[in-house]
């Protein structure tokens, strides 16, 4: 009878040892080189957010140009009164119908930001969109009162907390969580159209390039 020769209990465990330290190598590469979700919804979301304030203040049935009204030496010859009416962009707060329904006031950026996307479910300003993200943009409201001149280009309409997994852990943004991951961050929004995430989220400002171009000039 023919006996075939197995491996000894010291060659497998040499075999055994090599593998674990080539496991032990190559793990930290494969980490290092895996794709973090957080950081890339980061990115996405804050892209979408910047096409869809490009597109709401470039159309001009909604925030109408009205840099010739807000120049700056008609600002400094004028005395504020109830009847003169100055907006830079998203301070533009009339009423308009858009899509056969109407925006006005405090509630007409959100509402309109919330029509570009692709609502999952959440009523008001607080809801969630089909890719699990959850957005909060009731900071957005009541920056400003229609009728009076209401500020600088620059000056900012509000904040958009942005949770990129939704109700997912950990729930906190950077600077509110002692642990390094974090799913929330803030992006400020300008009455001209500008975004700027918000200073304490150091990380979310390095995930992504600002490279806003709206309305130039403004």
């Amino acid at each position: 009878m023919k006996r075939f020769k197995g491996f000894t209990l010291t060659e497998l465990m040499v075999a055994l040892a090599v593998i674990g330290i080539i496991v032990a190598i190559v793990t930290p590469t494969i980490m290092k080189t895996r794709p973090n979700k957080n950081k890339m919804m980061v990115k996405k979301t804050f892209y979408t957010t910047e096409q869809i304030v490009s597109t709401l203040i470039n159309d001009a049935r909604l925030y109408p140009d009205m840099r010739e009204a807000c120049d700056a030496d008609w600002l400094a010859n004028n005395t504020e009164t109830e009847d003169m009416y100055c907006a830079w962009g998203f301070d533009y707060e009339n009423k308009i119908n858009y899509e056969g329904e109407e925006y006005e006031g405090d509630t007409k950026f959100p509402g309109l930001f919330k029509s570009r996307l692709n609502v999952k479910s959440g009523d008001g300003e607080v809801f969630y969109t089909t890719d699990g993200v959850k957005w909060d943009l009731s900071g957005t409201k009541g920056a400003w009162e229609p009728g009076f001149v209401s500020g600088p280009k620059d000056a900012g309409i509000g904040e958009i907390l942005v949770d990129v997994n939704g109700d997912d852990g950990p729930n906190a943004r950077q600077a509110d969580s002692s642990a390094d991951d974090f799913d929330q961050y803030v992006i400020e929004v300008m009455a001209n159209g500008k975004l700027k995430i918000a200073d304490a989220d150091t990380k979310a400002i390095e995930y992504i390039t600002i490279n806003t171009s709206i309305r130039d000039g403004l």
